[in-house]
């Protein structure tokens, strides 16, 4: 049997509301089977698929399209053209996937972004948004690392005080988790990394380990407790956010599980990272450039973890 959710567009909704969805306006706006978009010199793209993460619709596509701008924005590139791709779920009645879809519009009209193409279907599981970015003047090039620091630009852990309130739980006295769907933070932004990347779905190690083995890098991380945005996220377990430290073929084993959560949280619309070569006065201009994190040197490609209450 061919589940039809899996296969194809068999899911696809009907014509007139797939027009009006993508449209986000009545049916006012440009709804065909191709986008346009005017761009001169290089373009960079990127991709991602974003589950629904809040009940306001506002909201979810605020810290949807923040996420997938982080790979673009780590590349120093200005986001122009999105296509948007919709699977609505069984949490999703038909009277609000137009509210859905203007919400997106609405966000992407208030950032200048053009919206394309946009494509919808049905799903028999959570509301999902498969975001299609394209950016222009890219002002990263090819890193050139050999010794350095690690900053994070805030503290680990934002989604997950989103998830818990999202779920009822009172986390009123930490950090609001608002931060998410905020603009990146352009003093941050503006210093001169030698890498920069997005702390997102595979976590902080996922992004460590990456540049650690595409660059030739042996990583030291110093993490404490400090790291996390709230003690609420070390204290509170949630499973579904935590990436198995097993499927990153690292040995982290006698590591508190303090640690190994802040290694393997899922983040969505994260904190950035920057690598940042070591001109002999990290210690003391570190605290400009956010939490500092480790230090990484040439080497085999490896990380190491070390833990200070």
């Amino acid at each position: 049997m061919i589940d039809p959710d899996f296969f194809g567009c068999s899911g696809k909704l009907s014509f007139e509301e797939t027009w009006r969805l993508a449209s986000g306006e009545d049916g006012r706006g440009p709804a065909g089977d191709y986008s346009v978009s005017q761009a001169y010199g290089e373009v960079i793209t990127s991709i991602d698929r974003v589950h629904r993460c809040a009940k306001d619709w506002d909201s979810f596509a605020r810290i949807a399209l923040n996420h997938a701008f982080g790979d673009v924005i780590c590349a120093g590139a200005r986001p122009f053209h999105v296509m948007l791709s919709f699977e609505f779920g069984i949490d999703t009645p038909a009277n609000e996937r137009k509210v859905c879809s203007e919400a997106f519009a609405a966000t992407l009209n208030a950032k200048g972004i053009a919206l394309g193409k946009c494509h919808s279907s049905l799903t028999g599981g959570v509301t999902a948004v498969t975001i299609s970015t394209m950016a222009v003047s890219p002002s990263m090039h090819t890193p050139a690392l050999d010794r350095g620091i690690l900053c994070l630009s805030r503290p680990i852990g934002a989604f997950k005080l989103h998830y818990l309130q999202q779920l009822g739980i009172d986390t009123s006295g930490s950090p609001l988790s608002s931060i998410l769907e905020a603009d990146p933070n352009p003093d941050f932004h503006s210093q001169h990394w030698s890498h920069l990347t997005d702390v997102s779905g595979h976590g902080l190690i996922g992004a460590v380990a990456t540049a650690a083995r595409l660059y030739g890098l042996d990583v030291e991380l110093e993490l404490s407790p400090m790291v996390a945005i709230s003690a609420d996220v070390l204290t509170t377990p949630v499973e579904c956010l935590q990436n198995p430290i097993s499927s990153y073929d690292l040995d982290f084993d006698g590591h508190p599980v303090e640690a190994l959560t802040l290694l393997t949280l899922r983040e969505t619309a994260g904190p950035y990272l920057g690598f940042l070569e070591d001109a002999g006065q990290a210690k003391e201009i570190a605290a400009d450039r956010g939490v500092m994190i480790g230090r990484y040197q040439r080497g085999a490609g490896g990380v190491k973890l070390s833990w200070q209450e």
